[in-house]
C-alpha cells in the first residue's frame, strides 16, 4: 500500500511539473521581442539571468526555481510599461545593478535598478528601469536581500556600461524612409505619408535604440564609415517576421550582424504616435510655432499594426561635436549649410553638431550666441537656436530626402571644445 501512494505521489508531483513546463512553453509562444509587458511577465517568459554589480559579472543562473525566487522579490508597487523607453547614458552612470533576462539565449529585458535619490519622494526607495518601462518600489529590502543571501554587492555602480576611455560622443539616428501597406489597406487621405512614418520611426527607435546605441560604442573605433539600410517585415501582433539587410563587410561582419539581430526586436503597436516636433507643451501655443506647423496637428494616433506590412529603416552613425568661435570681430565669420534647398548663413559664437560617418554630412545643427541680457550691466545670456534639423526637413518641411548630403562649412575661428 505505501509503494501504491508513493506511486501516486510521485505520478502527480510529474503532472504538477509537466503541467508548469506546459504553461512555461504556451507563454513562449506568445513572446514578441518589442512588445510592452509587465515585469512579471517578462520574468515568467525568462529560463535565464545575468547579473552585474560594480565588480561586474557577479552572477548568472538558468534555474527556474531561482529565477522564480527573484521575481517575487522583485516586485513593484507602481509601474509603467507605456513609458517611453528611451535610455540614455546619464541614467547609466547612477544604476546599482543591472540583469539581463533571456529566452532560450534571446534577450527578453534589461533591468536596471536604483536607489532613490529625489528628497521629494520619500513613499519609494527604489526605481527601475527596462527596455520595457519604468516602475518603483516602495522597499528595497527584498530584492537587496535576494542578493545579498548569494553573495553580491549592490554598493556602487555597475560595471557594465563603463564607457571605453576617450570614446568619442557617438549617436544613432533613426528614420524610416518608405513603407508598404499590407494587401487592400489604405492610409487615410487626411494623413501625409511623411506624418506617418514619424510615428513608424518609434516601432525601431522605442525597443532598439538603446540596444544599438550600446553595440555601436561596442565595436567602434578609428576610420569606422558606416551606415545600414534595412527592410523590416512585420506579421501578426506587430511581431517582426523578417529583416533585410547586408551584412557583408570586411571589417564590420560582426556589428551588422549584431544590428540585424536587434532589428528583431522591433515591433509595431496597434496604432502609432505621429510627432512633428519634440513634446514642449508650452511650445504648443500656435504664436510659437514654426509656419510649418501653425496649421497642423503636432502629435495625433493612427492604425499601424493592420495596415503596415514593411518598413525601410535608415540607420545614420554619427558623431556629436561642440565648438566654440575664438576670434573677435572680423574673424567672426558665417557657419554656412550647404546642399540644403533653405539659404542657412548665420553668425554664431558656439556651434553643436553630429556629423554622419558615412557621408560626411550633418543631421543636427544648433547655433548658441552670447548675446547681452542688460544694457547697463551686460551680461551674456547664452540664446540657443537649431538652425538645421533632418527629421525636421525630411518630415515636416518635406524639403529633404534621406539620401541628400547636408553639408556644414565651419569658419576657422572655431575649435573643439
Amino acid at each position: 500500500m505505501k509503494c501504491c501512494y508513493k506511486f501516486i505521489f510521485l505520478f502527480l508531483a510529474a503532472c504538477v511539473l509537466l503541467s508548469c513546463e506546459q504553461k512555461r512553453d504556451n507563454v513562449s509562444v506568445d513572446f514578441i521581442p518589442g512588445k510592452p509587458r509587465l515585469l512579471q511577465e517578462s520574468l515568467a517568459l525568462a529560463d535565464s539571468m545575468v547579473v552585474y554589480n560594480a565588480q561586474g559579472l557577479a552572477y548568472t543562473t538558468n534555474s527556474l526555481k531561482e529565477i522564480k525566487k527573484f521575481a517575487k522579490a522583485a516586485v513593484l508597487d507602481e509601474e509603467n510599461v507605456e513609458f517611453e523607453r528611451i535610455l540614455k547614458d546619464d541614467f547609466l552612470d547612477k544604476v546599482n545593478l543591472s540583469v539581463s533576462l533571456f529566452q532560450k539565449g534571446k534577450l527578453i529585458d534589461y533591468l536596471f535598478y536604483y536607489e532613490n535619490s529625489y528628497s521629494w519622494d520619500t513613499l519609494f526607495e527604489g526605481i527601475v528601469y527596462s527596455l520595457q518601462g519604468y516602475g518603483r518600489m516602495k522597499k528595497l529590502a527584498p530584492i537587496y536581500t535576494f542578493f545579498k543571501d548569494r553573495k553580491i554587492s549592490t554598493e556602487g555602480k555597475t560595471a557594465e556600461f563603463k564607457t571605453r576611455p576617450n570614446l568619442p560622443a557617438l549617436k544613432v539616428n533613426i528614420y524610416v524612409d518608405t513603407f508598404e501597406l499590407k494587401e487592400g489597406k489604405f492610409l487615410s487621405d487626411t494623413m501625409p505619408p511623411r506624418e506617418f512614418e514619424t510615428g513608424l520611426v518609434n516601432s525601431v527607435k522605442r525597443p532598439c535604440r538603446w540596444l544599438l546605441d550600446r553595440t555601436f560604442k561596442r565595436y567602434y573605433k578609428e576610420g569606422f564609415n558606416l551606415s545600414v539600410d534595412a527592410t523590416i517585415t512585420f506579421g501578426d501582433s506587430g511581431r517582426v517576421t523578417n529583416v533585410s539587410m547586408n551584412t557583408e563587410h570586411l571589417e564590420y561582419k560582426d556589428f551588422l550582424e549584431e544590428v540585424k539581430s536587434i532589428l528583431y526586436y522591433g515591433w509595431m503597436p496597434p496604432k502609432v504616435q505621429t510627432r512633428l516636433m519634440d513634446p514642449l507643451p508650452c511650445m504648443y501655443i500656435s504664436d510659437n510655432l514654426p509656419p510649418e506647423l501653425q496649421s497642423r496637428k503636432i502629435w495625433s494616433y493612427v492604425a499601424a499594426q493592420e495596415i503596415v506590412k514593411s518598413e525601410k529603416v535608415h540607420l545614420s552613425f554619427s558623431r556629436e561635436y561642440s565648438q566654440e568661435c575664438r576670434g573677435e570681430g572680423n574673424e567672426k565669420d558665417s557657419v554656412e549649410i550647404i546642399g540644403y534647398s533653405d539659404k542657412i548663413k548665420e553668425h554664431c559664437d558656439e556651434i553643436r553638431f553630429t556629423k554622419d560617418f558615412a557621408t560626411g554630412g550633418i543631421n543636427y545643427l544648433e547655433c548658441i550666441k552670447r548675446e547681452p541680457l542688460f544694457t547697463k550691466k551686460p551680461i551674456k545670456f547664452p540664446t540657443i537656436y537649431t538652425l538645421f534639423d533632418r527629421y525636421h526637413a525630411m518630415y515636416v518641411k518635406e524639403d529633404l530626402s534621406l539620401n541628400q548630403v547636408v553639408k556644414l562649412k565651419i569658419p576657422a575661428c572655431f575649435v573643439e571644445e
